[in-house]
């Protein structure tokens, strides 16, 4: 198949910040001991991919057993912000990946499809002077179904690179082709996975071209 446009998830694909975000969701809610936080980071590990806003209502529902106001979300949200931003501008896109982007994007319509906030992800992608790569970025609120069904519209031949079991289920839902970027935090959730896999972006262009 040949790709006409290229929809990528961020975490854990444009960049190797899964892990950061997951030690994040464990250090903010460590003031409730190890054993509170230890079952947040299994809740995110196994639903990465969604909005972060999505699993504090349930990780205060159903870990925590209290309220959540949206007070209690706002902090939650600057606090996460801050925690993660920093230590993810300090990462490098893999050089396979940028060859590949700077070799193809002005042939491929490239699109971030993120659970990450809408105005965060943009700030993240000019700092890495990566945006000019992309004919669009989306993010939250909206769903990676969402995001997938708006880029589809103009029925262009389109490919999902994703890490995530959201990401797989939203190919599934709007029969997008689907392609697993594996790494540490999703070989067990994808054990029995038999579709395309990549590890990185090396030889990526055989699945595309």
């Amino acid at each position: 198949m040949k790709a006409e446009q290229i929809i990528f998830d961020f975490d854990g694909v444009i960049l190797d910040s899964h892990k950061i975000k997951t030690k994040t969701f464990y250090d903010l809610f460590t003031e409730y001991g190890f054993n509170i936080a230890k079952q947040v980071k299994l809740y995110h590990l196994q639903n990465s991919g969604i909005s972060r806003k999505i699993k504090f209502k349930y990780i205060y529902k159903n870990i925590l057993k209290k309220k959540l106001t949206q007070n209690n979300i706002i902090y939650l949200s600057k606090k996460f912000s801050s925690y993660s931003r920093k230590e993810i501008l300090k990462l490098r896109v893999s050089g396979n990946l940028l060859i590949f982007l700077k070799k193809f994007y002005k042939k491929i319509d490239f699109y971030i499809s993120t659970g990450t906030p809408q105005k965060e992800i943009e700030h993240i992608l000019k700092k890495k002077n990566l945006l000019k790569y992309f004919k669009g970025v989306h993010g939250s609120p909206k769903k990676k179904i969402q995001h997938i069904k708006k880029i589809k519209r103009n029925k262009k031949k389109t490919i999902f690179v994703g890490d995530s079991f959201e990401d797989y289920i939203s190919c599934k839902k709007t029969n997008t082709i689907f392609i697993l970027k594996i790494h540490s935090e999703n070989k067990k959730i994808f054990s029995n996975y038999k579709g395309i896999k990549i590890v990185d972006f090396k030889n990526f262009k055989k699945f595309i071209l």
